[in-house]
């Protein structure tokens, strides 16, 4: 299983946080900017970040399956 760190980077001035989600791998890791809108404190900004994290692995991965031809291509 992966450790994954958040790393707040900075506000922004339109009620958006920055943070860096780093995922340290066996052949280096992967650091990737997430936006979330603020929401009001530190523990429901780390779910929407979390939230945002999951769905954008979920993504990636259904990305990566193999995709098969339909009969008709």
């Amino acid at each position: 299983m992966a450790h994954v760190e958040m790393i707040k980077v900075e506000e922004r001035a339109n009620g958006r946080l920055l943070f860096n989600v780093r995922v340290p791998l066996a052949t280096g890791k992967v650091e990737l900017p997430i936006a979330i809108k603020d929401q009001g404190s530190s523990a429901l900004n780390e779910a929407a970040f979390l939230r945002s994290t999951l769905d954008f692995a979920e993504e990636l991965a259904a990305s990566a399956r193999p995709r098969t031809r339909g009969s008709g291509s």
